[in-house]
This record gives C-alpha cells, structure tokens and sequence, in this order.
C-alpha cells in the first residue's frame, strides 16, 4: 500500500430513531463495495432498535462500520434554530449535554463506537471546544472550505493558534488543535445543494461532487464525504457512480475516524 496516498473517509450523520430503507438500504450499499463508513449518532435520539441494528452491523464487518456521535439531540425540540452548540452557550451548559450524550453512546455501543464528536449545523464556539476536550474525545469533525477567503482565514488562525478570528471558526483539518488534545478531521464534499424539507433536498452532479473533491485534494490528502442518509433514498445510483469513481481512482486509500486518529 502506498502510505502517500490520500485518504478518503464517508461520514454518514442524522441517525437517531427510525430504522428505515434510507439508512439500511445506503449502509449495505456501502459496504457492498467494501468501503468504510462512520454513522454519525445522535445519543439523545437513538433507539434500541437503531443501536441494536448498528451493533449487528458492526459485529459483521468490524473493519467497515464506525459509529461516533453527532451532538446530543440535534435541538430536534427547537428544529427551527439551526444551532445546538456554540452560539452563546456557555461552557458548563454544554459539558453537560456532551457528557450526558457519552453516556448515551457508552450504554447503547459500550466498544463497539469511536470517540468522535461531530457538530449537529456545523455549530460550536470555544467553550464548546474546552469540553469536547475535558471529556477526553479523540477528534472532532466539523467542515472545511477551500475558498481563497477561507484558506487565508485558517492559515492566520493557525499561525496565530487561535480558535476563532472576528466570530469565524478556525479550521485545522486535518492536524491537531491548538491547545487541546484531539485532531480536528472535516469534511470538503457534500452530496446536498439545497435542503427542501424534512428528507427532501437538492443534490449535486456527480461532475459537481468530482469537483468538490479535487479542488480539496489541491491543499489536503485527508478527504470527507459527508452525506445524510435520509435525504438520499432516491440517490443511490449517484452515490454508488461515486463509490465506483472513488474506487477507481488509484489515488485514494480509505478511512475510518479511528484509522485517521
């Protein structure tokens, strides 16, 4: 195996109580072309029934199912508010959400997930950062952009090993963060242009998507996917024309979380 390969992983986030076709039906068509992917839970959410089918899931292909956790709850109480951390939330409010959700996640997978934490709106300030790490998570996975704008506001965040510039996130995928203990691992390629609904959405062209991805491949060799499953019923043939560029492609060797960590 060439080790100067970039790495490519699936990010799959929005489970939490229905065990539907979406979520079977993509999870199986992943895996039937042997590549990795990591379901992203919502611990506030999950059911047994979901948690019992993931464990299955993973019990089978061990080296292919990752589980690690999106957020608590997803604000699903709140739906109209895109935000479930960050925002002006402070630091004790939120530890106790996070902590409260591994908790969650450690009764319903106990080893079977990764400790991971994913950001429900891509949402989250410093506070929420200093408990992602006082709980001892090995990585945190939010979004990357390759825009110029966007690549000169993180390299003078890093410089400067700052958090935040004038209210904008600073990004350090796919290294560590600046005073804490976890890397920082986003995602640059999205199969969603415009949400139209619940689990409705417009998608992108698979040109499009080829797109996103070699624009990151320019600054990166660490590459995400992100996809959520229930928008993508009626997507599967998009997404198995992907897999089968992605596996074509001699470039790219694939990744769990736990791989990158």
């Amino acid at each position: 195996m060439n080790e100067n390969k970039p790495l490519v992983f699936l990010r799959n986030d929005d489970v939490r109580d229905t065990l539907d076709n979406s979520l079977i039906d993509f999870t199986d068509l992943v895996i039937s072309h042997g590549l990795p992917i990591s379901h992203a839970v919502e611990p506030g959410n999950i059911t047994n029934e979901v948690a019992a089918w993931l464990n299955s899931k993973k019990n089978e292909h061990p080296d292919l199912i990752e589980i690690v956790q999106h957020g608590y709850n997803h604000n699903l109480s709140n739906p109209e508010v895109k935000m479930e951390f960050g925002g002006n939330r402070e630091y004790h409010d939120q530890l106790r959400d996070i902590i409260e959700g591994k908790k969650i996640m450690d009764k319903y997978f106990l080893q079977n997930w990764s400790p991971v934490f994913t950001f429900p709106y891509g949402s989250y300030n410093q506070a929420t950062l200093r408990a992602i790490n006082d709980s001892g998570y090995k990585a945190i996975s939010s979004k990357i952009q390759y825009s110029s704008k966007s690549r000169i506001k993180n390299l003078i965040g890093r410089t400067l090993g700052r958090d935040m510039i004038m209210g904008k996130k600073i990004n350090y995928h796919p290294g560590i963060r600046n005073g804490y203990n976890f890397k920082e691992i986003s995602v640059s390629a999205n199969l969603i242009k415009k949400y139209t609904g619940y689990a409705t959405a417009d998608h992108y062209s698979l040109e499009e998507i080829r797109g996103q991805i070699k624009l990151a491949l320019k600054f990166t060799d660490t590459i995400g996917i992100l996809f959520h499953h229930r928008f993508h019923e009626d997507q599967l043939n998009l997404i198995n024309d992907l897999i089968i560029y992605l596996k074509k492609d001699e470039r790219f060797r694939f990744s769990t979380f736990a791989g990158l960590i």
